[in-house]
């Protein structure tokens, strides 16, 4: 019987072949990206307007579809950029849903308890792409300051047995990155 050795160097080609391919990442046609954020200053508070580009995936989608509430949440941080320190953490919860006797689909704002219905799931995701949210921080000395935010779906909203499929799938991976605005507050 005879034994046939591969060179190093074609089994180090065909891992590396593997690999890249593995690592290739195609173009998803879902996911949730912070485009712009605006921050000015009120009285002992921070107005802040969001605008967001929001895509569900099929999965999402479907779910959405069979009765499945979905819940978006939107986080903020608010930090001294001098020593980084956390001045205010600040989150909102948005929840979809669907009515299929109606054919609305329902948005509803948790904190504030507004309700709204529209035709189309697009304006739903319209709805929550433009956002004008409004933080309590009390009196803020002058200084530099930054906002960091991203805004996810929230898997762990899901019911009990979709939430560890979701888990490992990437059809419920809709997080943003989080993104820093920096802004001034002066005398």
């Amino acid at each position: 019987m005879r034994y046939y050795a591969k060179p190093l160097s074609t089994i180090l080609l065909i891992a590396a072949t593997v690999l890249a391919a593995g690592c290739l990442q195609q173009p998803v046609g879902y996911g949730f990206v912070i485009g712009d954020v605006s921050v000015s200053r009120g009285y002992q508070s921070l107005n802040i307007h969001l605008r967001q580009e929001l895509e569900l995936s099929d999965q999402a989608r479907d779910a959405l579809q069979h009765g499945v509430t979905l819940t978006i949440r939107l986080d903020m941080e608010l930090r001294n950029d001098n020593n980084m320190i956390v001045v205010r953490r600040e989150g909102r919860r948005y929840l979809i849903r669907y009515l299929p006797l109606s054919e609305y689909y329902q948005l509803n704002e948790v904190e504030t308890d507004k309700l709204q219905s529209f035709t189309r799931l697009r304006h739903v995701l319209a709805a929550i792409g433009d956002l004008n949210v409004q933080i309590a921080t009390g009196p803020l000395p002058p200084g530099s300051y930054e906002l960091r935010t991203r805004i996810r779906l929230d898997e762990n909203m899901l019911p009990g047995p979709m939430q560890l499929p979701a888990l490992f799938s990437s059809q419920w991976q809709h997080d943003s990155e989080w993104s820093v605005w920096p802004f001034e507050i002066s005398v």
